[in-house]
């Protein structure tokens, strides 16, 4: 293998990022979502005080919004993020309450270029799924990440945790 090549194959691992896990609540009951409210999901944010008053507390929550916005569409469900708290509605739907309890916000920009010295990203947060249409609780889970920065360029940036939970967060709701 000349030079070239591997610096090819260095910059593009460099580019990938390794996935992130996830980290969920464990020996629950499957939530149990009516087929029909599966395909209308609509998403709040809410979390801690410290959360969102957090300086990055914007970018945070639009990079969950674009991941969820993917991870919708891969389930083939509607997605509507809803601003403050919405009321009930008369279609099927899958109301999911994202509440965070703390956070780390690291850019991809920022882990490319520091590598180790950003620090380590996370998310704590707990999800709970209702029905849109009684407020009826399906359950709720813990979902949980976390980097280490020791990884550097590899280490998964919030990015690729956001990405991670909200597919997770579509598994739950399809019952997989």
């Amino acid at each position: 293998m000349n030079l070239r090549n591997i610096a090819i194959v260095t910059v593009l691992l460099a580019l990938s990022g390794c996935a992130a896990t996830v980290t969920r609540t464990q020996n629950e009951a499957p939530i149990a979502v009516d087929a029909a409210a599966r395909t209308n999901v609509i998403v709040t944010f809410g979390g801690t005080e410290t959360a969102v008053k957090s300086k990055d507390w914007e970018s945070f929550k639009d990079e969950w919004r674009g991941a969820l916005t993917a991870a919708a569409q891969a389930a083939g469900a509607k997605l509507t993020i809803a601003a403050g708290v919405p009321t009930p509605s008369t279609e099927p739907g899958t109301r999911v309450d994202i509440y965070v309890n703390d956070y780390r916000y690291v850019s991809a920009g920022a882990r490319y270029g520091l590598g180790i010295f950003t620090g380590n990203a996370f998310v704590n947060s707990k999800i709970q799924s209702k029905d849109e249409q009684t407020g009826k609780s399906f359950g709720d889970r813990a979902f949980n990440t976390s980097s280490s920065a020791w990884q550097g360029v590899f280490s998964a940036m919030t990015e690729k945790q956001l990405e991670a939970i909200s597919k997770e967060i579509f598994v739950e709701i399809n019952g997989k």
